[in-house]
């Protein structure tokens, strides 16, 4: 199908790209990589009456910059740059890896990470990584500036606190400890696709064989948003890497997650995956930080 009609803007600076945003709020789309926004926009899901095109605008949207906060990562950053970049290797190996299971080539070279984190796919697996490394988002508009904590920037399925008027001009990856272990299992239909389940998992071993010093877990595709799960992280940290941990800790994200059914998947098929997926998440990550 094609798109409803729309008028095309490709300012030259970030501040003319933020008063056309002032200007039609709501009928407004900003595009990046393009890689969410056009599909959505050929079916008609998305209609914008303005598409701001971000490609002409200085480098400032286009760096990955280690900072004192962090690893900040640049509106007009692509998936293949970060994978590419040693600063985001060194500072967040963890996203470096995650990107790996975004689609597919083709688009990990249009696509951009903070368009992705705009989009708010409930399916996707970087909102989940944002939510365990605790990312902040910095939200520019013609007035001002804002930085949003990830725990509070996914507010449901396809929806963010950025607000009309709004463009998210960066992300920041805190940077991680060297002994921490990221680990995410997902199930797909195809190589590429959309997860059915999916869960993120940080963490850090304690002093003992089997304590913990740090978890933090993420579910996707089984909620109308990425969850972090602090019931289970206590669990575990509790009980640390045990089988009554990693039982309690399994209970709680069934009882944390609102799994949906479609043709693809039923709800109880989706408790048991993501059941199995921590399972088999926790189990790698503490093998491969016993083994550091």
């Amino acid at each position: 199908m094609k798109p409803a009609p729309f008028i095309y803007h490709a300012p030259a600076t970030l501040a003319e790209c933020l008063q056309l945003l002032a200007q039609h709020n709501d009928e407004a789309a900003v595009l990046a990589g393009g890689q969410s926004l056009l599909p959505l926009m050929r079916f008609r899901l998305a209609q914008p009456a303005h598409l701001i095109a971000i490609r002409n605008i200085a480098d400032d949207l286009r760096s990955i910059r280690n900072t004192d906060d962090g690893l900040a990562i640049g509106a007009g950053v692509t998936y293949i740059a970060v994978q590419r970049s040693a600063e985001a290797r060194a500072a967040c190996p963890g996203l470096v890896n995650a990107i790996e299971l975004v689609a597919h080539p083709a688009v990990r070279t249009r696509g951009t990470i903070c368009g992705n984190l705009c989009q708010a796919d409930p399916a996707s697996e970087l909102p989940a990584i944002a939510l365990i490394m605790e990312a902040r988002f910095k939200l520019r508009s013609a007035s001002g500036e804002r930085v949003v904590a990830a725990k509070d920037y996914f507010l449901g399925p396809y929806m963010t606190a950025r607000k009309s008027d709004e463009m998210l001009t960066e992300v920041v990856f805190p940077r991680r400890p060297s002994e921490e272990k990221v680990v995410i299992k997902e199930i797909t239909r195809l190589r590429g696709g959309f997860p059915l389940a999916g869960v993120a998992l940080a963490l850090m071993r304690g002093k003992g064989s089997t304590s913990l010093s740090s978890v933090a877990l993420a579910c996707f595709g089984v909620n109308a948003k990425q969850i972090r799960v602090p019931e289970a992280e206590a669990a575990l940290v509790s009980h640390g890497y045990t089988a009554a941990g990693i039982a309690a800790a399994a209970d709680a994200i069934d009882r944390a997650i609102h799994p949906h059914a479609d043709p693809f998947a039923s709800v109880e098929y989706r408790r048991s995956a993501t059941r199995t997926l921590f399972q088999r998440a926790i189990k790698e990550a503490h093998e491969e930080v016993s083994a550091q």
